[in-house]
């Protein structure tokens, strides 16, 4: 398994952390992992009820984008290994969007890691959002949100 995960199917996610750290982490060498685990809520930061999203992307581009912020990240904070697995294509309100999850030797660093993994994937990987609303309207999501 890879740990770049892009997928157009529901997301469980911690079946899919534990799977992955039982198949790819020594945990004789790990001393922590953390995680993030991002949901699709029923609402924007402006309070307007959402219905759904789409989630598009360039393959290619994308796989590339999060094999790279991957590797950086691994090698900055010293990781044992990590996973970022994110939904594409139509989801809905309780859907799992995102999970990153990173094992290290110490805490602070797996701490650490999700957390620049997270901005990054907020801010610049190469994903884009629209939301679809009751009324039938939609609009894409700014990044800087």
């Amino acid at each position: 398994m890879s740990p770049i995960i892009l997928s157009k199917e529901k997301i469980d996610p911690y079946k899919l952390i534990s799977d992955y750290e039982n198949n790819h982490c020594d945990t004789k060498t790990i001393g922590a992992q953390s995680n993030f685990i991002g949901f699709m809520r029923n609402n924007n930061i402006q309070r307007d009820d959402v219905m759904s999203m789409d989630l598009e992307y360039y393959p290619e581009m994308t796989k590339f984008y999060l094999e790279n912020l991957g590797k950086k990240v691994k090698d900055k904070f010293n990781l044992c290994n990590f996973i970022i697995a994110h939904r594409i294509g139509k989801v809905f309100p309780g859907d799992c969007i995102v999970v990153v999850a990173c094992w290290t030797a110490h805490r602070k660093e797996s701490i650490a890691a999700v957390k620049v993994i997270l901005e990054d994937l907020k801010h610049n990987a190469p994903l884009w959002k629209k939301e679809y609303f009751n009324d039938n309207s939609s609009k894409w999501v700014e990044k800087n949100t």
